[in-house]
């Protein structure tokens, strides 16, 4: 029987490298939130449960942002080189715009 080939939970954020270590963090953080949210409510304590809903929102919301930040650098680098194969020279445009 073959295993499944599951990727690191690292692999799969689209994050800027140097904002791996805190994206795993706030992964652990969501997965914690649900976890405990669950717990909870197998206990029949819906207060407690909806507090950890509440955390899992807030770090998503945080990851969310660092994921975003991602997509627009991402974007200036399509700028960027699509700039350059238009023969613009974009040092000369970064220096106009100082």
């Amino acid at each position: 029987m073959n295993q499944p080939n599951y990727q690191t939970r690292q692999d799969t954020l689209h994050v800027l490298p140097g904002d791996m270590k805190l994206a795993t963090q706030l992964l652990d953080c969501c997965d914690y939130a649900t976890f405990r949210a669950r717990t909870a409510m197998y206990s029949n304590d819906l207060a407690e449960a909806e507090r950890w809903a509440k955390e899992f929102l807030r770090c998503k919301r945080d990851l969310d942002k660092i994921i975003e930040r991602k997509q627009e650098h991402d974007k200036l680098v399509r700028l960027i080189e699509e700039m350059q194969r238009n023969g613009i020279d974009v040092s000369i445009v970064a220096r106009g715009i100082k």
